[in-house]
């Protein structure tokens, strides 16, 4: 009897750091994503494709699309 509850609780415990690890993987991703966005924006206005004053315009578009794309799937 008590075999049981102690696995039941260790499965638990490794839901639990499971869970926590996963969502941490997950924010990682998705802060990674906004650098890159950030850095892609400046490059492309760096290169002439985009004027300066079209920075937060692209920056919002990409960081929109990341967001859509991350927590849009749930």
């Amino acid at each position: 009897m008590t075999t049981i509850a102690i696995s039941a609780y260790a499965c638990r415990f490794c839901d639990a750091v499971a869970s926590f690890f996963k969502s941490t993987y997950k924010r990682m991703i998705f802060n990674m994503q906004m650098s890159a966005n950030k850095r892609i924006a400046q490059e492309l206005v760096h290169l002439g494709f985009h004027q300066q004053k079209e920075f937060s315009q692209i920056l919002q578009n990409m960081n929109d699309k990341a967001i859509e794309e991350h927590y849009g799937k749930k």
